[in-house]
Order: C-alpha cells, then structure tokens, then sequence
C-alpha cells in the first residue's frame, strides 16, 4: 500500500510541475506579446502625425474603399501610401524630366540598341542623369541614397526587388520583364555612381528572368 501511495504521489508531483511549467510559459508568451504590442504602440507614438479633414469627391471615395479592400488595409494607410508616392516620387521625378512609357515599346527600344551603344550610355547617364537625380532627391550621393532611388525606381515599374546580405557581402537580385539590355543600362549606371563613392559592382548574373549582382567596397578589392 505505502509504494502505491507514493507512486501516486510522485505522479501527482510531476503532474503539478508540469501543470506549473505550461502556465508560466503561457504567461512568458503572454508578456513578449504585451511588449511587442507595447513597443508597435511606442513606434507609432513617435511617429509624429497630423489630423486633417478633406472633402473628396464621392466617385473617389468609393474607389478608394474598393482598393481598401482588394489590398486589405486601412483607407488611412492607403490614401498615406498615395501621398507619400505622389509627393516623394512622382512630383519629383516629373520636375527631374523623367518620362514614363509602354513597357513593350521600351523593350523593342532598348532592345535594338547595340550592347555597345547600351553601355557607353549607362556609363555617360550614370555620372550625369543619376548623379543630377539623387542630389536633386536627397541632396547628397551616398550608397543608401543610390540604393534607395535604385529600389523606388525598380518598385515604380513594377520591377521585383530584393537585397540581402550573403557572406558579408550586399546582394541585390532583380527580377523583371524589361528586354535584355535593360540590365546592362542599370548595371552600368549603377556602376558609374557607385566608383563615385568608393563601391564597386561585382558578380553580375543575368538569366531570361532577371539579374544579380554584389556591391563591395573598392578599397576591399
């Protein structure tokens, strides 16, 4: 009778521990949830933001909730995102000269230049055009800036980018439907005002889908 007891006992020990265990880490969960909320709250908090009322036309209205809910978010968020874009992007490249065109008839365009002419004119726009554009933008040349306007235009042109970091070293992989010289002009322009701030483009890959390519510091060469 008494080993029965205790098994039982010592059952019933372990069972109270693990009981223990489970809820002090319901409430470890409970608490980095509660701090993550509370650090999105603080983020936000340090944001600073302005109340303004407008009156729109009803027709807009309506499109922009349809929108809302094909993009499931809030018509707050979307009607920040078009402002941010016309004011941070199409404004401003409007005032720069920057024109917009069919992407077949820029593919046909590109295309029917030589390799040669592409790249002599990636190398001229790149220390010129760019170089006007990001000290008309940010009023400095450096490699987030370069970066940056790289990103906005490719996301302007529904060009797929990504940037990560593989060994140390920055990778940006591009993916797109812009013709086969259109990689040779990026890379080239980018090259040109990259050597401008001590980078170097190196490691290009170009495939039917898209290209990569790795940026290093030239002094690490």
């Amino acid at each position: 009778m008494y080993n029965v007891v205790s098994i039982e006992n010592n059952i019933l020990i372990h069972i109270t521990k693990i009981g223990n265990n489970i809820v002090e880490n319901d409430n470890n969960c409970k608490r980095r949830s509660e701090d993550r909320r509370l650090i999105a709250q603080e983020k936000q908090l340090l944001k600073k933001t302005d109340n303004v009322s407008i009156r729109i036309d009803s027709d807009l209205s309506s499109k922009l909730h349809e929108k809302c809910i094909e993009q499931k978010i809030s018509l707050n968020t979307l009607i920040n995102h078009l402002l941010e874009k016309q004011v941070n992007w199409h404004e401003l490249t409007a005032e720069m000269g920057w024109v917009s065109m069919f992407r077949s008839t820029f593919r046909e365009l590109s295309d029917s230049i030589p390799k040669e002419k592409i790249e002599k004119i990636a190398e001229t726009t790149g220390t010129s055009d760019l170089k006007n554009s990001l000290n008309y933008l940010y009023g400095y040349i450096d490699l987030d800036s370069i970066l940056d306007l790289f990103k906005k235009r490719c996301l302007s042109t529904n060009v797929q980018y990504r940037e990560m970091m593989v060994n140390g070293v920055r990778k940006i992989i591009i993916q797109h439907d812009l013709g086969k010289n259109w990689p040779l002009l990026i890379v080239g322009q980018m090259n040109a005002i990259l050597n401008e701030v001590g980078y170097r483009i190196l490691n290009e890959e170009y495939n039917k889908l898209g290209f990569s390519f790795e940026i290093v510091k030239a002094e690490d060469l």
